[in-house]
């Protein structure tokens, strides 16, 4: 049964558990999605149109689409299109096995979409040895920890009323419902369901030339009855939409990755949803911010060792504590970045708001509320002491009155920054300011002397961008009232 019309059926799917045991051993970044196929895949008709707005989207596909666009990592929509990165028009199911290992082991996808086998049809191989390669490819897959979603072809336009034709074609969309059966893998089963809407004028509209999918531009980005009638890729978006989603229901959020195990075992404090959460301690007495930790505040302060911002459980190459505490008026936040190369600070003085984030720095991400919104108050500096504030990326939005200086030590260069928690919370606001912040402290190290860049976190992202909400720690502020929650874990946030 093919994966779109099996999401309706009660119960799990038979893909279920044994995709389960295949995710926990992935050691990759969650939201990562390679595209793997032909000309059929690497065309932006597929896949990319997800990623924004849709029209007459069902019911029961809302939640699908608006988690879809938040999962996937922003890199694998448009990025991920190319010969590097598994797909390239022409292709069959020879080229895509010989270099299965390259792509698995450069993307390391949490999953995968897979679909060759047209040009098979014309040049070969053909089944068995077309079976046998999708077999070799799902089972590189499945050995990565990638969880695969597999694809029949579509129809082809000269099988129209010719049995013969129709039955060669139809051998290797077996051959995929096999290979998928066997390997107890979601399937979608594209060839059905192009024939279920069309079956007998598929060729004049599901199709574009007789061999390629159809994507007449009034029926784009539009999910409708009508639309998955007349356009090809639009049906395939939808069907995988339906797939990828399931598979996340089903497996990805059911069962943890071996990379973030690893990672969460980094942290030894509480949890509130899955995420870091810390008590800011009171402040003994307000720090001098001149750069220098050496004030009575530090000794009584939080004292938090950032990890790699992409979740890996390695240590970062350039270790960085951050210290944290607070007092009814003001966040005071630390920083001790260890350098082995101290006089080689990626770092110039720049004007308010100019462009830090090219430069040696540390962030600090906060905002009232245990909402993962966008609209955090937001803070660079770099080793010259040249600051960014913004809020919501608007920098105009927030020109704080906050105090921020640097200095140098032997292998390391510091920071201390002053927040007046009334630009971020009025008084007004005590009930809130009393309950659970968002909370992320960030470093960048950028690439330098043959070093990669290297940026490390309070709260891992496991994402490129560190401008991931939901990702951020729980803060509850001492010196306002807040404590931890009693029995911190899978708990909603206060």
């Amino acid at each position: 049964m093919g994966l779109a019309a099996s999401a309706f059926a009660a119960g799990a799917p038979d893909w279920a558990e044994p995709m389960k045991a295949v995710h926990a051993r992935f050691t990759g970044q969650p939201g990562t999605v390679a595209q793997f196929g032909d000309s059929i895949t690497i065309t932006m008709a597929f896949f990319v149109p997800l990623e924004g707005e849709v029209r007459n989207l069902p019911a029961d596909l809302v939640e699908a689409h608006a988690w879809i666009r938040k999962y996937v990592q922003g890199r694998c929509w448009r990025g991920w299109k190319g010969p590097e990165f598994g797909n390239e028009g022409r292709t069959t199911t020879a080229w895509g096995l010989a270099r299965m290992d390259e792509w698995l082991k450069r993307l390391n996808p949490e999953v995968a979409l897979i679909l060759w086998g047209t040009n098979d049809t014309y040049q070969g191989p053909q089944p068995p040895e077309y079976t046998e390669n999708l077999r070799q490819i799902v089972r590189k897959c499945l050995d990565n920890g990638t969880v695969p979603i597999l694809y029949t072809i579509p129809p082809k336009g000269d099988q129209a009323g010719n049995e013969k034709e129709t039955a060669r074609v139809e051998s290797f969309v077996e051959a995929a419902r096999t290979v998928a059966r066997e390997s107890r893998i979601p399937l979608v089963d594209f060839y059905r369901e192009m024939l279920a809407r069309q079956p007998t004028d598929f060729a004049k509209t599901l199709l574009g030339d007789n061999l390629h999918p159809s994507y007449p531009a009034e029926y784009q980005r539009d999910f409708g009855d009508e639309a998955l009638k007349h356009s090809g890729y639009t049906l395939r978006n939808y069907l995988t939409l339906r797939a990828y989603h399931e598979v996340y229901r089903e497996v990805l959020s059911q069962v943890k990755s071996a990379r973030r195990v690893a990672g969460e075992a980094a942290w030894q404090g509480a949890t509130v949803e899955g995420r870091p959460a810390l008590l800011v301690p009171k402040a003994a007495s307000a720090p001098a911010v001149d750069g220098r930790l050496d004030d009575a505040c530090w000794k009584g302060a939080a004292r938090l060792a950032l990890r790699l911002l992409d979740g890996s459980p390695e240590k970062p190459k350039c270790p960085t504590e951050a210290l944290l505490a607070a007092d009814a008026e003001t966040l005071y936040v630390a920083f001790r970045c260890t350098d082995p190369q101290p006089g080689a600070l990626v770092s110039q003085k720049r004007p308010r708001d100019g462009n830090v984030w090219e430069d040696d720095s540390v962030e600090v991400f906060l905002k009232v509320g245990p909402e993962p919104t966008r609209e955090y108050h937001h803070l660079i500096v770099n080793p010259d002491g040249s600051v960014l504030d913004d809020l919501g990326g608007r920098t105009e939005a927030w020109q704080s009155a906050l105090k921020a200086a640097t200095a140098r030590e032997e292998r390391a260069w510091t920071v201390e920054v002053a927040i007046p928690l009334a630009e971020v919370a009025g008084p007004a606001d005590a009930a809130k300011r009393a309950g659970a912040w968002r909370l992320n402290l960030t470093r960048m190290r950028p690439p330098r002397g043959g070093d990669f860049a290297e940026e490390s976190a309070l709260a891992p992202t496991e994402d490129p961008s560190s401008h991931v909400p939901d990702r951020f720690a729980y803060a509850f502020f001492e010196a306002l009232g807040g404590r931890l929650p009693a029995e911190p874990g899978p708990e909603k946030a206060p």
